[in-house]
């Protein structure tokens, strides 16, 4: 995994918030705030492609007494927010796609004029 581009890390009043950046702006349309934790693990993804036990691995290290299960549980959340934040980049397409087609190939994929025409018997009634 990774994080996509044109994403930035401010630290604004104290509070850690992702920012998008020229297309992203269109992309991350809400305001992601993060904690302090994730921020540390942020600078790491930022340059890194990345597991999830890469990240656990890395708040293992720097935090004392993080028990590996409180460890995994934080950075499910994370990752979480980040994929519900369209601001990670796992492979996964998310959102809406559009495709067009010829009435041609519409008709053969549906010869009695498309699926709600088959539904109802072809005649507008259901």
């Amino acid at each position: 995994m990774k994080l996509k581009d044109q994403l930035i890390l401010r630290e604004v009043a104290g509070q850690y918030v992702i920012v998008p950046t020229g297309k992203r702006v269109q992309e991350v349309t809400s305001i992601v705030y993060i904690s302090s934790s994730a921020a540390y693990l942020w600078e790491y993804m930022k340059d890194h492609e990345f597991t999830r036990e890469d990240l656990v691995n890395r708040i293992m290290g720097h935090y004392v007494g993080v028990t590996e299960e409180k460890a995994s549980a934080d950075v499910d959340r994370f990752l979480k927010i980040l994929e519900d934040n369209n601001i990670l980049d796992d492979g996964v397409k998310r959102g809406r796609s559009v495709a067009r087609m010829s009435k041609e190939f519409f008709d053969k994929l549906w010869p009695a004029g498309g699926p709600s025409k088959q539904r109802d018997g072809g005649d507008g009634q259901a």
